[in-house]
């Protein structure tokens, strides 16, 4: 509903790039929606993978767009392990070192990042910008 207004002026200049989606085994999208409206907002392209995501679809997104944050939505427990292998998947695919990867939803702590191997979590989308600032600038 905001986005039309917001988008009145000239294109602005794009920070960098994020790849984004809810991990395999999960479908919901709405804390994920709300970091991608607000990182395009905020200046970065957001390349949102949607929902359901299979870990194939994050690893040849981030060759195809040579972002380097990585966000992984999920709300459900189960995707404890999908974040898991996605980002398992990254390393394994040799891009961890190029990638930072945040992670995000209703049950991540600290308990959670450390057992998926992720380098921060953010508690809400002011807190995913903060993260991507950080590590692209802007």
């Amino acid at each position: 509903m905001l986005k039309p207004h917001l988008k009145k002026g000239a294109e602005p200049e794009r920070i960098g790039k994020v790849v984004i989606g809810t991990v395999a085994g999960d479908i919901h999208d709405i804390g994920k929606d709300l970091v991608v409206f607000m990182l395009d907002v905020n200046g970065f392209e957001a390349l949102d993978l949607g929902i359901d995501v299979p870990v194939e679809k994050f690893v040849d997104a981030i060759k195809a767009s040579g972002s380097t944050v990585v966000g992984l939505s999920g709300f459900l427990t189960l995707a404890f392990d999908s974040m898991k292998d996605t980002i398992d998947a990254i390393k394994d695919a040799g891009l961890r070192d190029q990638v930072k990867i945040m992670i995000g939803g209703g049950q991540i702590n600290d308990e959670v990042k450390s057992y998926v191997g992720a380098d921060a979590y953010g508690r809400d989308a002011v807190e995913a910008v903060k993260l991507a600032q950080g590590w692209i600038g802007g």
